[in-house]
């Protein structure tokens, strides 16, 4: 099994699944920008998928509804054979049509769409087990007053957590979750044994990992998928730079922390034993 988390000039996320029967699915498909213009989905994954000899996609899967995990996904939708797009089906507080339609268009494509939640298992391949971590069908907080949780840390929350496990190897992929009530759904319904990882991909890009989160899974390694610096606005906490916080508090634990910002694609690769992760490039000194 490989997976390539491609680095990209636009904030998001789009990494890149291969099973070992061959078959590709995308988890998240990277963010957009319209000065100058730039689609994750056209500009990232689709050279990749073309270099790699790919002509199908078995799967999309979109952690949550916010532009730089899904932005890519309608030039991919309209230009690839896709099989299937997955995500946990949510409509409330937050949503939008544009991303709502998304499912609509996988379908009007020859698609599927298929809704996830915790508990699930996907049948991805043979050798794998793809296992749902979050969110519960009922969702993490849906009601809660928006004066305490906002629409953007309400979608990030419910993101779709999975686990990939390939022979002794472990993968998480829990999206933008964070925060006290994913931790607490986490610790309530997981054990703690299906939540150690060999390779995690830093929640939230590495902005918030959690005050709990990080020891419950004790990677091996972590992906941060990120830009080099955010400068930030007068509503966030910025400027800050989330591939160096994850290196901080992921390092901090033990891990070897991987930024794509910094080491351009990183792929690792499983045999079912062993995990070997790579890099295109170091990261270049500091000037």
């Amino acid at each position: 099994m490989t997976v390539t988390w491609l680095d990209t000039p636009v904030h998001g996320l789009a990494a890149v699944l291969k099973t070992p029967a061959g078959k590709v699915y995308l988890i998240d498909t990277g963010g957009v920008r319209s000065q100058p213009d730039y689609n994750a989905g056209r500009d990232a994954v689709s050279p990749f998928l073309k270099a790699q000899g790919v002509t199908e996609i078995a799967g999309i899967v979109i952690s949550h509804p916010h532009g730089d995990h899904y932005g890519g996904a309608e030039w991919l939708i309209n230009n690839w054979k896709v099989n299937a797009f997955i995500d946990h089906n949510y409509e409330g507080r937050g949503q939008t049509l544009s991303y709502t339609r998304l499912r609509g268009l996988a379908v009007s494509r020859g698609g599927v769409h298929q809704p996830v939640h915790f508990g699930d298992v996907l049948d991805w391949d043979p050798a794998l087990k793809v296992e749902v971590l979050s969110p519960p069908k009922e969702f993490l907080d849906p009601n809660s007053d928006p004066a305490k949780v906002s629409d953007h840390g309400l979608l990030n929350s419910n993101s779709v957590a999975l686990r990939v496990q390939h022979g002794k190897n472990v993968f998480i992929f829990p999206g933008d979750s964070y925060g006290g009530t994913f931790e607490k759904h986490i610790k309530t319904n997981v054990p703690p044994e299906k939540l150690k990882a060999n390779v995690l991909t830093a929640n939230h890009h590495g902005f918030n990992p959690g005050f709990d989160f990080p020891k419950m899974v004790m990677p091996q390694y972590v992906v941060a998928s990120c830009v080099a610096d955010y400068p930030g606005n007068a509503n966030t906490p910025y400027p800050c730079s989330p591939g160096d916080n994850a290196i901080k508090v992921y390092g901090a634990i033990g891990a070897e922390v991987f930024v794509t910002a910094f080491h351009g694609n990183i792929t690792a690769v499983s045999d079912g034993e062993k995990v070997i992760m790579s890099k295109q490039h170091e990261r270049a000194p500091a000037p």
